[in-house]
């Protein structure tokens, strides 16, 4: 088994190498070298209508193929050279973004494929200038070959001008939140599709049901119900798929995937393989499949930001205003449309859950760095979202108010925090929602009693 994970772990890491960075670089130096390839049958066939320009550029810059040589060389040395220095450059820009704004700057970093184009372009510019120098001898002259390789490192000069600065505007705090919050909408949008091939209704507890585990360990990154889901209608009528682990969670070495509630004894073997083949475990979560995963990335950066480590509230705001903005999203999301034929996987969506996790432990960690504006920019986000979530929502969002008031004693009542007190108490007395009313309005009457008065934290409330 140990042999076995390892060669699967090299395998989905070379995977999530190309899908992550190295497919745009491979590629566009793949036509680099096509490219080499093209220009130097063009200079051996010395087509006719190409003559007068070939004589024109021998006269003036490649006379010879001595002179040819050294510009290529020359151009080869330099684009190494600032290659080398440039990505050595980034590196240094993104580790000092990192290391306040988290690793995840990594992945963001990695995943733009305007980065991606530059390193593919530099690293094939350099290869096809030593593939072109290389076929330079006395009796050929590859003057279309130079020509390319010199206009083409006059684009790279510029070039380098624009990675410079995508490179220093790609690691400003609402930059690297707003990738997140993109991918965290396309991921959303994946999810949905997923979901509508499965239920939420269990199967009933009298079934007897048998567990199929993990042959590895990592994260459950994907589950392809579609498939799933009409293996199921076709050849396992009847039966039933429990999925007791949402997308993200980590499972290890033999732990349950799942579970069957199987119609027939022999659909117990087929489901098992069939729920391996269509599920996908990895060491690495997956933002591309797991929304959930860009809320824990956006709540790591609030975390790291707004504690005592870094006391910098802007980028807190800024993560909790992208929840703000997401939970907006999804409260008008119109219902999953569900194919009837389809009703055997049970799956239970988990997104909106950590959507609220994460509300509540921010408001957590700003109280343990006295940053009222995050509990602030939190209560706003309730006071304008309560009225305007379904019903199963409101309920979550009344369970992290609650919490909240056992830490709000840590702040001050400012003005835009009594603003959203009496507006959320205002909307959850018109939601019937009475006695969390009543818990908002005691706790902001006892904290207002602090103000105007001379206190510590110890003694504010």
């Amino acid at each position: 088994m140990n042999k076995k994970h390892s060669e699967d772990n090299r395998a989905t890491i070379i995977q999530r190498a190309f899908s992550e960075f190295l497919l745009l670089p491979s590629v566009i130096i793949v036509c680099f070298v096509f490219l080499s390839y093209f220009t130097y049958s063009i200079d051996q066939a010395k087509i006719s209508w190409l003559q007068p320009i070939r004589r024109l550029l021998k006269e003036h810059i490649f006379s010879s193929a001595e002179a040819t040589s050294s510009l290529l060389g020359a151009i080869v040395s330099g684009t190494i050279s600032v290659t080398t220095l440039t990505t050595t450059l980034l590196l240094v820009i993104v580790q000092q973004s990192a290391s306040s704004m988290t690793t995840r700057v990594f992945d963001q970093f990695l995943r733009r494929k305007t980065n991606q184009f530059y390193l593919g372009f530099f690293v094939g510019l350099a290869l096809y200038s030593m593939i072109t120098l290389a076929t330079v001898n006395p009796r050929f002259n590859p003057v279309l070959g130079g020509t390319v390789a010199f206009s083409l490192t006059g684009l790279a000069l510029y070039l380098l001008v624009l990675l410079m600065y995508t490179t220093i505007d790609q690691m400003r705090p609402s930059e690297i939140i707003n990738a997140i919050h993109n991918r965290i909408l396309s991921a959303r949008c994946s999810q949905l599709e997923m979901v509508a091939y499965t239920t939420t209704r269990e199967p009933a507890n009298n079934q007897q049901r048998t567990t199929v585990v993990s042959m590895k360990g990592g994260y459950l990154t994907y589950i392809n119900a579609k498939e799933l889901a009409k293996f199921i209608a076709q050849q396992c009528s009847g039966s039933q798929v429990y999925f007791n682990k949402p997308i993200g969670t980590y499972i290890a070495y033999n732990e349950p995937i799942a579970e069957l509630a199987v119609a027939a004894e022999s659909h117990t073997t087929r489901l098992t393989a069939a729920i391996r083949e269509h599920t996908s475990i990895s060491v690495k979560r997956d933002l591309d499949q797991d929304a959930a995963y860009g809320i824990v990335q956006l709540e790591t950066i609030a975390w790291t930001s707004t504690s005592t480590a870094k006391s910098n509230p802007l980028p807190g705001t800024l993560c909790v205003h992208t929840l703000h903005n997401l939970l907006s999203c999804w409260s008008e999301e119109k219902p999953v449309t569900k194919d009837a034929r389809f009703h055997s996987i049970y799956y239970y969506d988990n997104t909106v859950d950590e959507l609220m996790r994460s509300f509540e432990n921010l408001a957590v960690v700003s109280s343990e760095s006295m940053q009222h504006q995050i509990f602030e920019a939190i209560l706003d986000t309730f006071s304008k979202m309560l009225p305007r979530v379904p019903a199963q929502w409101q309920q979550q969002m009344e369970r992290v108010l609650l919490t909240m008031l056992s830490v709000m004693g840590d702040h001050v009542l400012t003005t835009a925090m009594n603003n959203s007190l009496n507006t959320l108490i205002d909307q959850l007395r018109q939601l019937g929602k009475v006695e969390t009313a009543e818990a908002v309005t005691t706790a902001t009457e006892e904290l207002r009693q602090s103000v105007g008065k001379l206190n510590s934290r110890s003694t504010r409330v």
